[in-house]
């Protein structure tokens, strides 16, 4: 297992891949047939995938704050 510094370095660098992916995505919606707003996610998966890891990563975080006290 790796230690906290390198988790933690993990963590952010999937947390702001996937606001990089969530910024993209809300740039390309665009309207349609008056005031409707179709919203086609390209990076869907891409951004599931990020979301499971950075909650993976924070979980053994809290449990490393949690086994330090």
């Amino acid at each position: 297992m790796s230690n906290r510094s390198e988790i933690l370095t993990e963590y952010r660098e999937a947390n702001e891949q996937l606001d990089e992916l969530k910024q993209i995505e809300s740039q390309q919606v665009a309207p349609c047939h008056g005031e409707a707003v179709t919203i086609e996610p390209k990076y869907g998966e891409q951004m599931k995938e990020l979301s499971t890891k950075c909650d993976y990563l924070n979980m053994i975080l809290e449990a490393m704050d949690a086994s330090e006290d």
